[in-house]
């Protein structure tokens, strides 16, 4: 099952131990979830060199996947001017890839992410804690 973690947790979810993502953090380094990025989450991931640098172990390791960026760029300009959030580039990568797992804070972002028109069949999962481990489940369930 594929994953997207939004750059808003990305510092705390790849180089922090908060609880509440741990969780999600065994999921990826157990390859039972993969992370996948590309297009401006990618750009936005590598301005940081410490999330650059635990992505690409986990790409080196086969638990994160980039995907092209100009896939991801083209559908983003598509998607853009119909998102309620300022990051129509995650919901361009979980078309074009199929991710169904977003781990996000931010509230405009789960609109987009839940919204059928984007993402159904299945629909979009939204992990925000330790509360939310049973979405891991749901969406392995759909392998």
């Amino acid at each position: 099952m594929s994953l997207i973690v939004d750059n808003n947790v990305a510092a705390e979810f790849f180089c922090g131990a908060t609880p509440d993502l741990q969780p999600l953090k065994r999921a990826v380094l157990n390859a039972v979830l993969c992370l996948y990025y590309g297009g401006e989450l990618r750009r936005e991931y590598f301005r940081s060199a410490k999330v650059r640098q635990a992505v690409k172990i986990l790409d080196q390791a086969g638990r994160a996947k980039a995907v092209s960026d100009a896939a991801v760029d083209e559908k983003t300009t598509e998607v853009k001017p119909k998102c309620v959030s300022d990051d129509p580039h995650v919901i361009a990568l979980a078309i074009v890839f199929g991710a169904r797992l977003l781990c996000s804070r931010d509230q405009a972002l789960h609109q987009d992410f839940g919204n059928p028109q984007w993402i159904n069949s299945p629909r979009g999962y939204v992990y925000q804690n330790a509360s939310h481990e049973h979405l891991i489940r749901r969406c392995c369930q759909g392998r």
